[in-house]
């Protein structure tokens, strides 16, 4: 943003600022053009404003950027407005990013990868780093480290051997378990922030999804599975302990390569209502091919996933209740069948107190322009009909929980509704999303994977 600045009028103390806003986008087009007139008092008041933009006859962003850009020279006392440096004047600036879109972030969390037209996030070079040491720490005092290597110069001496490791200096978190304080795990491997909310202190545990003690009926769908599919499913297979373990390993849901990667060969609950009402085998296999293909991500969806903590906040405060991240379910009566709530919930005042959430922020105003909700004895509710409950009801049915906290968070206000556990829509879902699976999918995910390789 270029700027000028008049002198100050003598009779009405007015000072008149010009701009000119370069586009973030059409970069190539003429930038806009911005006039403000601040009066000299106690506070600055900002006595008219124009920009050239469709809506600079009220105020833009372009004209809020301008009055931050004042504000911030005089904090700093600036007397002129600095000059416009060339680019031959000032250092390179081809590896900074313009936006706000690429964030630092630890480096075993870095995938090196070649750009491909169409490809969801598999492939690439990343981290292999894991902790090879199961169960208390050594005790640093039996090492002798110091005294093993004191004949040998610092040259020769391993990098162990030169970090004055003793068992009088004290301990601390980090993500491997516990480190001595300035080893290099203390700095370079923290403990990672926790995405959880606790709005009550002290709660039970949050119980292990699925549920430990709940079943699911052996399926009806008839079936004779060839050599190949057999193998397949034996593949699927997972015991209740792993089950907990992938839960926990893919929180960071769509971020997280395991996430994608165990998702694939099963059909997930955000698609169980396409696969309930699918009609005819050709649209049968179109739908397999497009659950197999992946769906890339939008701008609604990325909006989704950058506000979804902050929005779980604000949930959290409104009910009064406590949140922590979920993964991957899978149970192992049906492993061919996976849900991901975004979150577990735990409410004192529910029967039974832990459910599930499920966050959405759709890019409107209010969330009275959703379309997908109703008016329901008097109240805003999520149409029976559309996928979204059909997501919660899967949810339901394969974590084993009894309801679920569906929000909706629109640009100025926030829904919450609790959905209860539907048995006749579960019983639906189980019928014909096995049937689809075993009949469609199953044959199509394999035969796509043979073409692959």
């Amino acid at each position: 943003m270029v700027v000028a600045v008049s002198n100050k009028d003598r009779l009405t103390g007015a000072v008149s600022i010009r701009a000119a806003c370069h586009r973030s986008m059409r970069k190539n087009e003429k930038p806009h053009s911005l006039r403000i007139e601040l009066r000299d008092s106690d506070p600055v008041i900002l006595t008219s404003n124009q920009c050239s933009c469709v809506a600079g006859t009220a105020m833009c962003n372009h004209t809020v950027a301008l009055l931050f850009e004042t504000a911030h020279y005089s904090e700093l006392n600036v007397q002129v407005v600095p000059p416009v440096h060339t680019c031959t004047e000032t250092e390179q600036q081809w590896h900074k990013p313009r936006t706000a879109g690429v964030k630092p972030g630890p480096i075993n969390k870095t995938v090196i990868t070649r750009p491909r037209l169409n490809r969801l996030t598999e492939g690439g070079v990343r981290s292999t780093l894991y902790k090879g040491l199961v169960g208390d720490p050594l005790d640093i005092s039996l090492l002798l480290i110091g005294d093993m290597y004191k004949d040998f110069s610092i040259r020769e001496k391993p990098l162990a051997a030169t970090m004055g490791i003793s068992d009088e200096k004290t301990l601390v978190e980090t993500a491997f378990g516990l480190a001595q304080r300035g080893s290099v795990l203390s700095y370079q491997q923290p403990v990672l922030p926790t995405k959880s909310v606790k709005m009550h202190q002290d709660p039970p545990p949050y119980p292990p999804l699925p549920i430990g003690e709940y079943r699911l009926a052996p399926t009806d769908c008839v079936h004779v599975c060839t050599e190949e599919e057999h193998f397949h499913l034996k593949s699927l297979n997972v015991t209740l302990d792993m089950a907990y373990k992938i839960e926990a390993a893919t929180r960071e849901q769509a971020a997280d390569q395991e996430w994608h990667q165990l998702r694939r060969p099963r059909i997930t609950s955000s698609r169980f209502r396409e696969v309930c009402f699918v009609r005819g085998m050709s649209s049968a296999e179109s739908l397999a091919e497009r659950i197999i293909k992946g769906t890339r991500q939008t701008a609604e969806m990325r909006r989704g996933a950058d506000m979804e903590y902050e929005v779980a906040r604000e949930y959290c405060r409104m009910k009064n209740v406590n949140y922590t991240p979920c993964g991957l379910v899978i149970h192992p009566d049906a492993p061919w069948l996976g849900a991901s709530p975004d979150g577990l919930i735990f409410d004192p005042f529910a029967q039974p107190p832990f459910g599930l959430v499920e966050i959405k922020c759709p890019n409107v105003k209010n969330y009275v322009d959703c379309k997908y909700l109703q008016m329901k004895d008097g109240t805003l509710a999520l149409r029976e009909s559309h996928s979204y409950y059909w997501q919660v009801q899967g949810q339901l049915l394969i974590t084993g929980l009894q309801w679920c906290d569906f929000v909706i968070c629109a640009q100025e206000d926030m829904l919450v509704q609790r959905i209860q556990v539907d048995p006749e829509v579960k019983a639906v879902i189980r019928e014909r999303v096995d049937q689809f699976y075993f009949k469609v999918y199953m044959q199509k995910y394999l035969s796509v994977s043979k073409r692959s390789y």
